[in-house]
């Protein structure tokens, strides 16, 4: 029986799209007067997913916009910094002339074959489209990713504006942040941009009707999830992507009309935080210190609203927490605060050093963490993992200390990476592979200037190293490789494996495993593999 719950990305079928008729009114409502509109909303909200439904003609002629007159073009800036603008706006007319009929499919021949096309050239194009009475409105999706292009500047952004303002054209953008919060190359957007559009935030979806939905796909593979609503609905809370998480396993456990006993429910609880940490860790990542004691003042009931909308809910009273998943990542950040706190306080009157040293290793992991939204909670995952393992063979306390501050600091050599390799969306060439693989040395030179009480730097040099000399950066085998760098490398890509990336979605944890196993004595170490399936088994990390 098909899993009807299995959306990792953007909704493109209709029947798995969790409706949003509130913001689907608002944003058709702007566009039938001609008014650009902005989509707001956190992280894994649904913006793409909507943006997809709203570029549907059904759509369209639901809300009285005949799409004889109007063609929807939906283009991300995804996996676009490495365009001029003149090739971006020949991406426009290709997009245009494909995703649309009417006049742009007999002007676009004499631009198919060029690179690029300028600016008053696109600008003539849709001048003539106006004229013959045709509506465009693109719709663009990923806006922030603009800022890691260089060559899409003020002037750039002055150049869309100038497209946004003419008769017959209408943006949609959809952002985390409010347009006036972007900067590009350092400077902020501006109002003269973002004064365009009207706002339309991303709400919770309605619980009645996000059930509605998931009783419509359970049902047609006969399947009766309403034993489980109130447990689904405390878990994953109004957040279309918990949802799915939380049904999909839900489902691939439910058996007949009884509710799921409560080891099963564990499971549920389990897999899904798994899967949705990462999403909390981004988010988390993204709020300043003031409001993220905000957010952890939520668990006594008295959080107030913060831009870090996928953790906490707010309405009339005080903000809560999204979700139980949003209420366990935020105790388990108070308990890390908390323990942070007192491990302060008692060491600086003895080790000032190591305190300061703690200190060091924080500032370093958020360098990463700020230009690397895919790091954000790996190198947390990967430092519980590999003290687990470090613990679970019995290597020494100090060693173990060790390898989770390594751990925490293995990809810190990536800052000197460009973004335009570390967030490739594609393939890299062999050129951008051999850059990548200077990480751990890079990494190894930043730490030459920390005198750290733990044996760290061979970890973070050598962690990508494999015992048959497969690995980089000096191509060790077997015994060369310190037992530090074997136990964080499995750790590693336990972790690696098991999270969403740019290029590919999560595996699960077995699969993760079975590849680990697959290679335990030729690439990885034999024992810190044993030792991580113990500790997945007992669910210790």
């Amino acid at each position: 029986m098909m899993n009807p719950f299995f959306n990792r990305g953007p909704i493109t079928d209709p029947k798995f799209f969790f409706p949003r008729p509130r913001e689907a009114r608002e944003v058709m409502r702007l566009l039938a007067g001609s008014q650009n509109c902005s989509l707001v909303g956190p992280a894994k909200y649904g913006k793409t997913s909507m943006l997809l439904h709203l570029a549907r003609p059904e759509t369209l002629a639901a809300h009285g916009i005949s799409s004889d007159q109007h063609s929807m073009i939906y283009l991300s800036f995804e996996g676009l910094g490495a365009l001029s603008p003149e090739q971006f706006f020949h991406v426009m007319l290709r997009e245009t002339a494909r995703q649309s009929g009417g006049k742009i499919t007999l002007i676009w021949p004499r631009f198919e074959a060029r690179d690029g096309v300028s600016f008053l050239e696109l600008r003539e194009v849709l001048d003539q489209i106006a004229v013959a009475g045709e509506q465009l409105i693109f719709f663009f999706d990923e806006l922030e990713l603009a800022s890691d292009n260089p060559a899409f500047d003020l002037n750039f952004f002055s150049a869309l504006r100038n497209i946004a303002a003419r008769p017959g054209v209408c943006f949609v953008t959809a952002t985390e942040r409010l347009l006036h919060e972007l900067e590009v190359a350092g400077r902020d957007v501006g109002s003269p941009f973002a004064d365009l559009f009207s706002v339309v935030r991303l709400r919770p979806l309605e619980p009645a009707a996000a059930w509605a939905s998931i009783a419509s796909l359970a049902g047609e593979q006969d399947a009766d999830l309403g034993p489980e609503r109130d447990f689904v609905q405390d878990l994953a809370g109004c957040c279309p992507f918990a949802l799915q998480l939380v049904c999909y396993e839900v489902f691939d456990l439910k058996s007949g009309s009884q509710p799921l006993p409560e080891p099963a429910r564990e499971y549920v609880r389990t897999r899904a935080y798994e899967q949705y940490e990462p999403v909390l860790s981004m988010a988390w990542g993204r709020t300043g210190e003031a409001e993220r004691e905000a957010a952890l003042s939520s668990l006594s009931g008295k959080g107030r609203r913060i831009k870090g909308e996928g953790l906490l809910l707010s309405g009339d009273q005080d903000a809560r927490p999204a979700n139980a998943m949003a209420e366990r990542f935020l105790k388990e950040r108070k308990r890390e605060q908390d323990a942070s706190a007192q491990e302060y306080l008692e060491q600086e009157p003895e080790s000032p050093d190591r305190a300061m040293i703690y200190g060091v290793v924080r500032i370093l992991m958020r360098a990463v963490e700020a230009r690397d939204r895919y790091a954000r909670g790996h190198a947390d995952r990967v430092a519980r993992l590999a003290a687990a393992i470090s613990s679970e063979m019995g290597c020494p306390s100090d060693m173990t200390d060790g390898v989770r501050v390594a751990a925490r600091l293995h990809d810190v050599g990536r800052i000197s990476i460009s973004d335009m390799i570390v967030l490739k969306p594609g393939p890299l060439t062999d050129l951008e592979r051999e850059i990548i693989c200077t990480h751990p040395l890079v990494g190894a030179q930043i730490l030459d200037a920390l005198e750290f009480p733990w044996s760290v730097k061979p970890a973070v040099r050598y962690h990508h190293e494999r015992l048959d000399g497969s690995g980089y950066p000096e191509g060790l085998m077997g015994e060369e490789i310190p037992l530090s760098a074997r136990i964080l490398a499995v750790a590693d890509v336990m972790a690696a494996m098991t999270a969403d990336r740019p290029y590919r979605p999560a595996r699960s944890e077995d699969e993760a495993l079975d590849e680990l196993t697959a290679n335990a004595g030729m690439k990885y170490d034999s024992r810190a593999v044993s030792a991580l399936q113990r500790v997945v088994s007992r669910g210790i990390a």
